[in-house]
């Protein structure tokens, strides 16, 4: 079966109008699709046969990273390199992450809960219409999330589950529903609204956020694809990677405005620091204070004082027993640390492998991923970059006399506030 159904799809890969451009590269993508179809990690939550149709055209999920790059807004997980090179057969379909997984999972129960609070209908068969859409756009492909009829108009909906509330409708998302109702007009359908259906972790509750129709977006999607599919996935040529401009302003370039703004900002961040820092060493201080003096009161029962609870819990002296533990027995209790590299040369001394106990999902390694990226897949090392700022609180001698006087009305409004009833 594995064997008939690689044939199949070699034989899809051979159907694609772009197949001229990919010559010796389907073998080894298809190879390495079926590889990760056994392990469960295909990705996007597509099947195989999915990702063998995608790459017939550009998904309503693809279009928006086509329309930012043109427009010159690049977004920093994907490029239109990299799309296109996907479908060249040069790079995989991206792998499963935790934000696609959390989509798949979540997908159902906001699609649930939306269609119970809303009353809408769902119109299953016009969404297959649409995702078997023979459009005048010969590479627009999309598989709608949902067609619905609410308040008897029909209407497209994509399902979000993002890690935060979203407030507003991206570039990206637009072009999605965009192409799916431009999809819907080609065979008929008369689309009357477009909305993201997004869960809010927050209020455990999915949140429905319209996005008008826009025309211009339409024509700008429309001549992305054109482009793209036309002067680079046909012809079998990559996009060169969009620059990156590095933001290297000094303090001096910015408008009085802009320095004011950062300077307020920086006095009311500076202030409010300062008062939680001593608002925590008061507080850590006064607890001190309490579990010291029912330590000497010698208290043996929980007391409740207010909002307060104090609970005894016995426990080991550890000063006492090591101060009475036999240096002989010592080690007989000492709880074993061990050197890992020590373990893993006696694993090959002994034969063993240890890469086979090795656990995979952990943290990545940064700076080894993105040398690997820049070296072997050939990603400017800007694409992989970003800048972060931090704030931090001068230290030198000479400016604790600036501090000292913020620092005491910290302290008097901290001490003032917590004597308060």
């Amino acid at each position: 079966m594995v064997h008939e159904d690689y044939a199949r799809g070699l034989a899809a890969l051979q159907r694609l109008p772009q197949a001229a451009r990919c010559e010796g590269r389907a073998e080894a993508w298809l190879t390495a699709l079926f590889e990760r179809e056994a392990r469960g990690a295909l990705g996007s939550g597509l099947s195989l046969a999915q990702h063998l149709r995608r790459l017939a055209g550009f998904g309503a999920s693809e279009i928006g990273v086509l329309v930012a790059e043109r427009r010159g807004q690049y977004q920093p997980f994907a490029t239109a390199r990299e799309v296109v090179a996907r479908k060249l057969l040069w790079a995989e379909p991206p792998p499963d992450n935790p934000h696609l997984r959390r989509g798949t999972t979540l997908e159902p129960l906001v699609r649930g809960e939306f269609l119970r609070l809303s009353g809408a209908t769902r119109r299953p068969d016009l969404a297959r219409r649409v995702e078997g859409a023979a459009a005048p756009w010969p590479w627009m492909q999309a598989t709608p999330d949902d067609l619905i009829v609410l308040q008897g108009r029909l209407g497209v909906v994509d399902y979000k589950a993002p890690a935060a509330p979203l407030r507003d409708v991206s570039l990206e998302y637009a072009c999605q529903l965009h192409q799916i109702g431009l999809l819907a007009r080609a065979v008929g359908l008369s689309v009357t609204f477009r909305a993201l259906v997004a869960w809010n972790s927050e209020t455990w509750s999915p949140e429905v956020l319209p996005c008008p129709h826009d025309p211009v977006l339409e024509q700008e999607l429309v001549a992305a694809g054109d482009h793209y599919w036309n002067a680079h996935v046909l012809a079998g040529e990559l996009p060169p990677w969009p620059a990156v401009e590095r933001l290297d302003l000094a303090l001096a370039d910015l408008p009085q405005e802009a320095k004011s703004e950062i300077e307020a900002l920086a006095t009311r961040w500076l202030r409010l620091d300062i008062l939680a820092k001593e608002a925590h060493a008061m507080g850590e201080e006064t607890r001190a204070g309490l579990v010291e003096r029912c330590r000497a009161l010698g208290l043996g029962q929980n007391v409740a004082s207010g909002a307060v609870k104090i609970t005894p819990k016995p426990t080991w002296d550890r000063e006492a027993i090591e101060a009475r533990l036999p240096d002989a027995q010592r080690a007989a209790f000492a709880r074993p640390q061990w050197d890992l590299d020590t373990l893993l040369q006696q694993v090959r001394d002994l034969g063993g492998d240890p890469e086979r106990a090795r656990i995979t999902g952990g943290p990545l390694e940064l700076e080894a991923a993105a040398r690997w990226l820049v070296a072997e897949r050939g990603l400017p090392e800007a694409r992989l970059r970003l800048t972060e700022y931090r704030a931090t609180l001068s230290r030198r001698q000479a400016d604790q006399p600036r501090l000292q006087p913020i620092r005491a009305d910290a302290g008097t409004a901290v001490f003032q506030f917590g004597a308060t009833p």
